[in-house]
């Protein structure tokens, strides 16, 4: 019983493979690649119509704020409509826009 108990505790040790894969690691700015824009709403945000406030560079930073301030933010994404005629069905498809970084 005793030789039992430590094959299973090898077999705890040894490390299993994840069977999900390898993680691929982001770089470079998503914000660049979506064409998203992050903004802090205006006020209390009840209206119909959304009021934008103050930008913010990246979600994270969006986020703590609208944590400090209790005040929702919105994520903005600008696309384009496409048409591809290079086939014999014509295909539709979206195109990010990609604005210029905000002045300020």
């Amino acid at each position: 019983m005793a030789i039992g108990a430590t094959e299973n505790e090898g077999k705890n040790l040894r490390a299993s493979p994840s069977s999900r894969g390898v993680r691929k690691v982001r770089t470079g700015n998503a914000n660049e690649i979506e064409g998203q824009r992050f903004f802090l709403a205006k006020g209390s945000g009840r209206s119909a119509v959304p009021e934008l406030e103050k930008e913010f560079p990246a979600e994270a930073e969006a986020m703590v704020e609208s944590l400090k301030t209790g005040l929702s933010y919105f994520v903005l994404s600008e696309w384009r409509g496409v048409a591809d005629f290079s086939g014999r069905k014509p295909q539709l498809r979206r195109e990010a826009v990609r604005s210029a970084p905000p002045a300020g």
